[in-house]
């Protein structure tokens, strides 16, 4: 979906240095998710829960 289409989405588009993208691959095999955009909402829900919780 594009921005025009529907305003509630946000497009990222990250360079990341080869350590910190290895490290992305082995959290998203050890958790078994597919790809790389479920493992950023993945760690964003987790890191906000700790948050939330710390509140």
């Amino acid at each position: 979906m594009s921005n025009e289409k529907n305003k509630d989405m946000h497009e990222l588009h990250v360079t990341l240095e080869k350590e910190i993208f290895d490290r992305l691959e082995a959290i998203k095999d050890y958790h078994g998710i597919k790809n790389l955009t479920e493992i950023v909402r993945f760690l964003i829900t987790k890191e906000y829960r700790q948050i939330k919780k710390s509140e």
